[in-house]
């Protein structure tokens, strides 16, 4: 097997895998966040609702959540992987 081939499908593997941690990440937070909504949790649910766009709010807030629970997921797991070699 050519070495160089065993590096691309070595780094492919860890690229994968910091994109799962990412996804994970992403659908841990987005749950979160429906969960606070639902939940009305601090009141949270009562402002957004009197806010002029309240749908855009909510979908702000998800998506928002989810990206940064995203971000820390991947940064988490590539250290992890790093400090794994």
């Amino acid at each position: 097997m050519n070495p160089r081939r065993h590096d691309n499908d070595y780094e492919r593997r860890k690229w994968r895998q910091v994109a799962g941690h990412f996804v994970m990440g992403a659908v841990f937070g987005a749950g979160f966040a429906v969960i606070l909504l639902l939940g009305n949790y601090f009141g949270l649910a009562k402002v957004i609702d009197t806010s002029e766009a309240p749908m855009l709010v909510r979908a702000v807030l998800v998506v928002g959540i989810a990206g940064s629970f995203a971000f820390c997921a991947a940064v988490t797991g590539f250290l992890f992987l790093v400090h794994e070699d």
